[in-house]
């Protein structure tokens, strides 16, 4: 077996792995105080629906996350799924 296809077969970065263990719950959680926020129901649905999404969508991140190229494309997959929400969220506190 070359070495190039060793290292390869065993690259897994430590930008990724972080990505996996920090961002995701942070993105799962920004996602579902998101909802939680902008959903027009009433307040005990609107946990429930929050809450319900939370879970797979950080079960989801976590497993998908570590498959990406590299660890700024997962990086990037978190806050494209937490800034959004965040500005919103701020916006709206403000206006």
């Amino acid at each position: 077996m070359s070495e190039g296809v060793g290292s390869k077969a065993a690259n897994h970065s430590l930008a990724r792995t972080l990505a996996a263990l920090v961002g995701a719950p942070l993105a799962a959680f920004a996602f579902g105080a998101g909802l939680v926020a902008l959903l027009p129901v009433s307040g005990g649905w609107t946990f429930l629906v929050g809450f319900h999404l939370v879970v797979p969508l950080w079960v989801a991140l976590a497993c998908g996350l570590p498959l990406l190229r590299n660890g700024r494309v997962a990086w990037a997959v978190c806050a494209a799924l937490m800034l959004p929400l965040v500005a919103t969220l701020v916006a709206r506190r403000l206006g």
